[in-house]
């Protein structure tokens, strides 16, 4: 009896360890963080622990390793520091590695590869993207690549050169696309594996006037693309045809009838492919669901205040049970929990005391 018991309390012990799962918080420096901070989310409560925090200057955005064993950190400054920095991660402890140079300024976006030993900063200041080879421990080897993009857009203030703001790889790795805010342009890049995995420009895409192309996401297949606008706070939805994208649709993510100040910051799709969701900053401090029909259209469905000011990146925790946004300007993270099947939140009251975080990465 007593060797039951303990065999069970064994089995609630290795199931309570399961549901706990790492989360790192990028944030930036100047305020009181330290830099990267490691919290222990559980999936069943949506409660988070702190449990340590790295030294890093404004590690502004994150990204894990397909194994989950390498965190890379952009350091977001405007001189020689910014860089990039790669810290190892044994499931228990993060440990600092290397840094390269990025040699463009404000780096706020890091994209890694999983088919290939590549990474990809875009550098807002400059307009510049640095591409990195790694090695197969997934250290930094050498930087192969700085592509410098030109040119400008419709609005004086935000688009008076080029601000590159992200790249990301398509589903089959064989590319990369590089929106950059400045030109209202994303540059498709071919991934050339028998030139030291440089990136070679092969066509772009313009993405409606003045509006600022940030981020963007494909669906499964690489069949559509979703670019999220941030000065107009739009998604531009892109249908493949052949080798040549088309502009379907552009849809706000803003209730109808707002006025206000816009700063559209993130948009990620759901792992089973049927919704997708963005946030806009500005006045607005709204993250908004959107629901995917079969032929890839977005329907929104419902804007959801955050639960603080300033809301950039966020993440779905890996079962989909929950969506937790960092409100930069109110130094909190709200968590959310998800309705698998229709794709609404709830906001569960929790809300984890970050300083000006800024990216969530589990």
């Amino acid at each position: 009896m007593k060797i039951s018991m303990i065999i069970l309390l064994g089995c609630f012990t290795q199931l309570a360890m399961a549901q706990e799962i790492p989360m790192f918080i990028g944030t930036y420096t100047h305020a009181g963080s330290q830099g990267i901070y490691l919290y222990m989310f559980d999936q069943q409560s949506g409660e988070a622990t702190m449990y340590s925090s790295t030294a890093s200057e404004h590690p502004s955005f994150l990204t894990r390793s397909a194994k989950g064993d390498m965190l890379y950190a952009v350091n977001e400054t405007g001189d020689s520091t910014a860089a990039l920095s790669v810290f190892t991660f044994d499931g228990d402890i993060l440990s600092f590695v290397d840094a390269m140079p990025t040699g463009g300024s404000y780096p706020c976006h890091v994209a890694v590869s999983k088919r290939h030993p590549l990474a990809v900063v875009s550098n807002y200041g400059g307009g510049s993207l640095s591409v990195y080879r790694l090695g197969e421990n997934g250290g930094l080897v050498e930087k192969i690549q700085h592509i410098q993009q030109e040119g400008t857009g419709p609005d004086s203030a935000r688009q008076e050169a080029s601000h590159v703001h992200s790249a990301f790889f398509t589903p089959d790795e064989k590319h990369v696309y590089v929106q950059n805010l400045g030109t209202d342009m994303v540059t498709v890049y071919r991934v050339d594996t028998n030139n030291n995995y440089r990136l070679i420009e092969e066509g772009h895409l313009s993405t409606p006037a003045g509006g600022g192309p940030r981020h963007l996401v494909f669906d499964e297949h690489g069949k559509n693309s979703y670019v999220l606008l941030e000065m107009t706070a739009k998604i531009a939805h892109y249908e493949k045809n052949g080798e040549n994208w088309i502009l379907v649709d552009t849809i706000s993510i803003n209730e109808d009838g707002f006025e206000g100040d816009n700063g559209a910051a993130e948009i990620k799709r759901s792992a089973d492919g049927k919704f997708i969701y963005a946030t806009n900053r500005g006045d607005a401090n709204t993250i908004t669901l959107f629901a995917i029909d079969k032929s890839g259209k977005l329907e929104r469905k419902k804007v959801y205040p955050t639960g603080g000011e300033g809301p950039r990146n966020f993440n779905l925790s890996p079962d989909g049970r929950f969506l937790l946004v960092a409100n930069q300007k109110t130094n909190n993270i709200t968590v959310f929990e998800r309705n698998m099947e229709t794709g609404e939140l709830k906001d569960t009251g929790k809300q984890i005391e970050v300083s000006t975080p800024v990216c969530i990465v589990f």
